[in-house]
C-alpha cells in the first residue's frame, strides 16, 4: 500500500506529492535517515538521527502504540495512534508539542553506537541484547528543537520512557555521549527544576594540540562549534570552566555571526571571535593582559 510521505520527517517540501511504500519507509528510518532542514535564521539544520536514545532490555514484542508509560506519564502524554500504523514508530503529544519515537533493535542500537567513537560518561558501552526508543522532534519542531521549552520536554520524555522500561543507558547522539539512566534522570531533574544547562552530557570535548579544544554536540543547540585556543597558562579546571561560560553563553544568545572582540574585565582576559565562511564553526581565542599574566605565574 503507498500512502504519502510522512509530515513528520520533513525530507521532501510540503508541496512535493511523492509517495513511498510504508516497508521501504521503515527501512530508511531504521538506517539512519537524514534530514535536512532550514532554521529560521536561515541556515541549514541537519538532522542524522533522532538525539536522544534511551537503551532497556526491551521485549521483541512490545507494540509502541500501547506503550506501558509509567505513572508520571500517562496523564501528561497523548499517543497519536492514526499516524505510522504498523510501523516502529510513533508519535507522542507532550503539552501541544509533537515528538516521534522509533523503536530499535538490539541489531540497530549496536550499528548506531558502532558508527563512531561514543564518549563514555561513568559507563561502558550497553549489553549486545539492549534495544533502544530513539526520540526526536517532530518535524514541525524541528527548526525550534534549541528552544528551552521544547528540549525540556524531550529529556522529560527521556525519563519517562526510561522509568517506563528500566532503561540503563541515555545516549546524545550529537555528542555521542552515552551515560547511566540513572545519572542522566538525576541531571535532567536537576536542569528542569531550574539548575543550568547540562552541558556535559549534551557536548563532547576534543582535545587537539595544546591549549586547543573543540565542542562536539554544540550544533544542534546554535548551528555553530566551538575551536577555543587559550593561554598557554591556563590550568585544565580553569579551561573546563571558561568553555562552560562560553557554552551557555552562545546557547542562551545565539551562535557569533561576526568577527567580534569581548572584554572579561573580573578575569582580565579578552576574547576574540572569528567565525568561519559558512558560520559552523568559531574560533575564539582568549588573551590575558599583562595584570593576569602575572597573577597567573605567581
Amino acid at each position: 500500500m503507498l500512502r504519502p510521505f510522512p509530515d513528520c520527517f520533513g525530507i521532501l517540501s510540503r508541496a512535493a506529492l511523492i509517495t513511498l511504500d510504508c516497508q521501504a519507509l521503515a527501512a530508511l528510518i531504521n538506517h539512519g535517515l537524514t534530514l535536512n532542514r532550514t532554521g529560521r535564521n536561515g541556515t541549514g539544520l541537519v538532522h542524522p538521527e533522532p538525539p536522544l536514545l534511551i537503551i532497556a532490555p526491551i521485549a521483541s514484542e512490545i507494540d509502541l502504540a500501547r506503550f506501558p508509560w509509567c505513572p508520571a506519564a500517562r496523564d501528561k502524554v497523548c499517543v497519536n495512534r492514526a499516524k505510522f500504523r504498523n510501523l516502529e514508530m510513533m508519535e507522542v503529544i507532550v503539552d501541544a508539542m509533537p515528538f516521534l519515537l522509533t523503536r530499535l533493535t538490539a541489531a540497530e542500537t549496536t550499528e548506531r553506537l558502532a558508527a563512531g567513537t561514543c564518549d563514555l560518561l561513568s559507563c561502558d558501552l550497553p549489553g549486545s541484547g539492549e534495544g533502544a526508543i530513539a526520540i526526536a522532534p517532530c518535524d514541525t519542531l524541528a527548526s525550534d528543537r534549541h528552544v528551552p521549552e521544547v528540549h525540556r520536554r524531550l529529556l522529560m520524555l527521556g525519563q519517562w520512557i526510561g522509568e517506563s522500561l528500566n532503561a540503563t543507558t541515555a545516549a546524545w547522539m550529537p555528542a555521542r555521549k552515552l551515560t547511566r539512566f540513572a545519572w542522566f534522570d538525576n541531571v535532567v531533574s536537576q536542569y528542569l527544576a531550574g539548575r543550568g544547562f547540562p552541558s556535559l552530557f549534551h557536548i563532547s570535548f576534543l582535545e587537539g594540540r595544546p591549549g586547543e579544544i573543540a565542542t562536539q554536540g554544540l550544533r544542534y543547540f546554535t548551528g555553530q562549534e566551538i575551536h577555543l585556543t587559550l593561554p598557554p597558562d591556563y590550568r585544565r579546571a580553569e579551561a573546563d570552566e571558561r568553555l562552560a561560560d562560553i557554552i551557555a553563553d552562545i546557547i542562551a544568545h545565539g551562535r557569533i555571526n561576526q568577527l567580534s572582540r569581548s572584554k572579561d574585565a573580573v578575569r582580565s582576559e579578552t576574547l576574540s571571535y572569528t567565525p568561519s565562511a559558512n558560520l559552523e564553526q568559531v574560533e575564539i581565542r582568549i588573551r590575558r593582559d599583562a595584570t593576569s599574566r602575572i597573577a597567573a605565574e605567581r
